[in-house]
């Protein structure tokens, strides 16, 4: 009987505990920088009552069997790489071109905003220390640049190739079947299929595949949809 008090107790003291957890936005969500522009800003705003640092890094960022990869790399520099915010205020944070880049194809990378916990923060009783980690999507390239998309099914999961050489941001991600019911996949953002690499996203158990006849999303605000491909095409 003790043993199930001192169960329930703990359990009390877990619901009880208060999350600390930063409170930072990011404006704007993402950036494209244009092949002969030298420099972009973003604006970083702390809402939490107390002040925090933050360590701010830039990946090269690709996608390998649907598996996002970042690495270090040279052609861009984010100045500050960390910073003091105190509560209820902002910082600017720029991002500036120090090397040629390849204007070819879209080049992708991830700002990566970690902050940095504080050593003598006072630790209060009860309190899970939560540290915060934002993730945006940073791109160089052209308005001429496009993606060129395709869509098939293998092993009860959806694949999308993009062969052309701009990103693709696909939201509301779903299948259509051959009775032209909708299965939505992802009802939000679904991701983002970088040139000349793939994406995957497994179907419900329930479905069918091959009963899926298109593919349907919304790209830069446009609804869209993709004829699968079959191993014969």
């Amino acid at each position: 009987m003790n043993t199930i008090k001192q169960s329930l107790l703990l359990l009390l003291m877990a619901l009880c505990a208060t999350a600390n957890a930063g409170q930072l936005t990011v404006a704007p969500l993402g950036l494209t920088l244009q092949p002969n522009q030298d420099n972009a800003t973003l604006t970083l705003t702390n809402g939490a009552g107390n002040s925090s640092y933050y360590q701010i890094q830039l990946f090269a960022w690709s996608q390998r069997d649907g598996k996002r990869q970042l690495r270090q790399q040279q052609q861009l520099v984010v100045s500050p790489p960390v910073t003091l915010i105190p509560a209820n205020a902002t910082q600017t944070i720029r991002i500036v071109r120090q090397a040629a880049i390849p204007t070819q194809a879209e080049q992708s990378y991830r700002l990566i905003i970690s902050e940095i916990p504080e050593r003598n923060r006072e630790k209060v009783p009860n309190r899970v220390q939560m540290l915060l980690r934002l993730s945006v999507p940073i791109f160089v390239g052209s308005d001429q640049q496009q993606p060129q998309l395709s869509a098939r099914i293998h092993d009860h999961q959806l694949m999308i190739k993009n062969l052309g050489n701009k990103h693709a941001r696909l939201v509301r991600l779903a299948v259509v079947d051959s009775r032209n019911k909708e299965h939505v996949l992802k009802r939000g953002l679904a991701g983002y299929v970088l040139p000349a690499s793939a994406m995957f996203w497994d179907l419900p158990a329930y479905l069918n595949a091959s009963k899926i006849h298109f593919v349907s999303f919304t790209l830069e605000g446009e609804n869209t949809s993709l004829t699968l491909e079959t191993d014969s095409q």
